[in-house]
């Protein structure tokens, strides 16, 4: 992970599992195992011919959604850093320990909760994580444009999409061929760019 910034670089960002959020989303997921909880009992009791189906349908609801509730209950006691950006790059805890340039960003896209960043090289930063390759590999050659190369899922985090997108264009290292448009636009339109955090 990487370090905090120092000198007159922007604070690093850093956002980890919201406590409100992972309570919410283990009482949904353990909520919909309870509910499939009567399905695996009654099916298997039942002496109609739908019944055994109904009741392996239950049983796999139940261990399905009753692992989601399992998996969000332990993450609520990791306060780790799960996203840090900062001028040495962006460290996704999800995707590997490798810390992504800033400027190894080609381009950014955000669903509902999600932040899909693609790189002009992805092969230099690749999935480090099982899960995530094993996502990546289900979903076959539509998994890139729908994913990106590195994802952020923020509905588990204590920053929202907005603020994961400023914190990379705040720390983003500009050229002097980007600076340029910046000060013509300020002075066209009588405004400054956003204020940096103070060093």
């Amino acid at each position: 992970m990487p370090d905090a910034a120092t000198g007159n670089a922007p604070d690093a960002f850093v956002a980890r599992f919201s406590v409100p959020k992972l309570l919410a989303w283990a009482a949904l997921s353990g909520g919909m195992a309870t509910l499939c909880a009567p399905f695996a009992i009654g099916g298997f009791a039942s002496s109609a011919a739908i019944g055994p189906l109904l009741g392996l349908a239950g049983i796999i609801g139940l261990f399905f959604f009753g692992a989601i509730a399992v998996v969000f209950a332990i993450r609520l006691f990791d306060r780790r850093a799960q996203v840090v950006v900062s001028t040495k790059g962006l460290y996704v805890r999800a995707h590997g320990e490798k810390v992504i340039g800033l400027r190894s960003i080609k381009g950014m896209k955000r669903d509902a909760g999600r932040l899909s960043l693609f790189l002009h090289k992805p092969a230099k930063h690749p999935i480090e994580s099982r899960h995530r390759r094993f996502i990546y590999r289900i979903n076959g050659g539509g998994a890139r444009e729908f994913f990106g190369d590195v994802w952020i899922w923020t509905t588990h985090l204590d920053q929202p999409v907005d603020a994961v997108i400023r914190a990379i264009w705040e720390h983003r290292p500009a050229t002097e061929f980007e600076k340029r448009p910046w000060a013509l636009e300020d002075a066209a339109l009588g405004i400054n760019q956003p204020p940096r955090a103070a060093g």
